[in-house]
């Protein structure tokens, strides 16, 4: 598939930014990606890519900005309970220690994720997974550490 037309095409080419740096995207303006069995095999302007690579398959991005996906290096997915109360506890004035003692904070959500089932944790955390997908995120390192114990982990 060759995706043509791109308004900006973001290589983030360099590696790693620091500081004022962070701004230098590797913007190529009017350009275009070959992908072949899901893997992005060349990038360059559209005109030269499209002589190139003269392929049927295309996806006109006229006007779009394409960028790689996001990369989440530590989420936690896999949990179970509701802590908005908590929320309206600390607009209200109430300190972490003193929502823990009312029986809330990270105990809360042990709890719940203990008395879930897997398979109501399975489908929670799938739509999890399709939420950060579906805004970006393609790649995610889900950590553990709700049930406090190996075997519940």
């Amino acid at each position: 598939m060759l995706i043509t037309n791109i308004s900006q095409l973001l290589t983030l080419a360099g590696g790693p930014q620091r500081g004022k740096d962070l701004g230098q995207l590797g913007i190529l303006a009017e350009s275009a990606v070959l992908v072949q069995n899901g893997v992005i095999e060349a990038v360059g302007p559209c005109d030269r890519m499209l002589k190139a690579h003269p392929t049927e398959e295309r996806y006109n991005a006229a006007g779009k900005v394409v960028m790689p996906g996001f990369v989440d290096p530590h989420t936690h997915l896999v949990w179970a309970g509701d802590r908005a109360a908590e929320f309206e506890m600390r607009l209200e004035g109430m300190s972490y220690q003193e929502i823990a003692e009312a029986g809330g904070g990270i105990r809360a959500t042990v709890r719940a994720t203990r008395n879930a089932s897997l398979d109501e944790l399975k489908t929670q955390s799938r739509a999890r997974a399709r939420m950060m997908l579906r805004t970006g995120t393609t790649t995610a390192e889900v950590k553990t550490g709700y049930a406090l114990q190996h075997p519940g982990e």
